[in-house]
């Protein structure tokens, strides 16, 4: 058994939020030199911010990890993952494959936020080799057995800023240290993050998330029905005190200089 592959593949699991439950499996199935095994994890109970179900009665998602053998050495590939979805409010199972390029890709929690229809903000490779910097949401309107969703690309160019996205909401705290860049974060792998904000001038406790493909926020009451977000609070622009345009600070200069002419008669 090649040790220095298997720890490899140990931490990109670790990596992609797998944890190491699947590290014995794992050892095992390569100990008998397959050329390609699956692993199923088990079902696991996803955390609900809004604390509407009961325990045991909430979502639920599980994977099916696909490995392949090289055909030159005895190193392994962790190629792709099936993710499935059991939603809390139905029956229906909803899944999703993922490819895994060099370790690296949609992390488990990204794919249940995915297939929760939030949107997830990855670094990819495009085909033509070039890096780019990508929102990406899944299109339940469009599915084939062989490809699963379709995948919705938001780059740079189509417009979305979340950085100034939210600078332009009143989300409380956000002067705390630490608070914007955790939520920042938080937005870009595609969670439902629990917010301060105010709406017509009151307080409300609530959940945010990105929304790119309409360049604003969605937020959320604590029982996570929908805000419109044109009733959330906007921040006032930053301006300085007395200074509200270019004309007004030209009118103040042109008064000082009079006064200092008057001055020296």
């Amino acid at each position: 058994m090649n040790e220095n592959n298997l720890e490899y593949l140990q931490n990109t699991l670790k990596y992609l939020g797998f944890g190491d439950s699947l590290n014995a499996g794992l050892k095992e199935s390569i100990a008998h030199g397959p050329q390609g095994f699956n692993l199923q994890s088990p079902a696991m109970e996803m955390s609900d911010p809004a604390k509407r179900y009961e325990q045991g009665f909430g979502d639920k998602i599980s994977y099916l990890l696909n490995f392949s053998k090289s055909k030159e050495t005895d190193m392994y590939f962790f190629n792709s993952y099936q993710a499935m979805l059991k939603k809390a409010e139905t029956h229906d199972l909803i899944s999703q494959t993922f490819y895994i390029n060099k370790g690296k890709g949609v992390t488990a929690k990204e794919s249940y936020n995915l297939l929760s229809g939030r949107a997830v903000n990855k670094d990819v490779v495009l085909k033509s080799g070039e890096k780019a910097n990508l929102w990406l949401t899944l299109d339940f309107a469009k599915h084939t057995p062989e490809k699963g969703y379709a995948m919705n690309p938001y780059g740079e160019n189509y417009g979305f800023n979340l950085k100034e996205t939210v600078d332009k909401y009143n989300i409380l705290n956000m002067e705390k240290p630490g608070f914007r860049d955790q939520l920042l974060k938080s937005l870009e792998r595609g969670n439902l993050h629990e917010v301060s904000f105010t709406k017509n001038g009151k307080e409300t406790t609530g959940f945010v998330t990105a929304n790119p493909q309409f360049k604003t926020l969605d937020f959320y009451d604590k029982d996570l029905s929908q805000v419109y977000s044109k009733a959330v609070d906007r921040r006032e622009p930053l301006v300085a005190v007395g200074r509200n345009s270019e004309q007004e600070v030209a009118q103040d200069q042109a008064a000082s200089v009079e006064e200092k002419t008057g001055r020296g008669r």
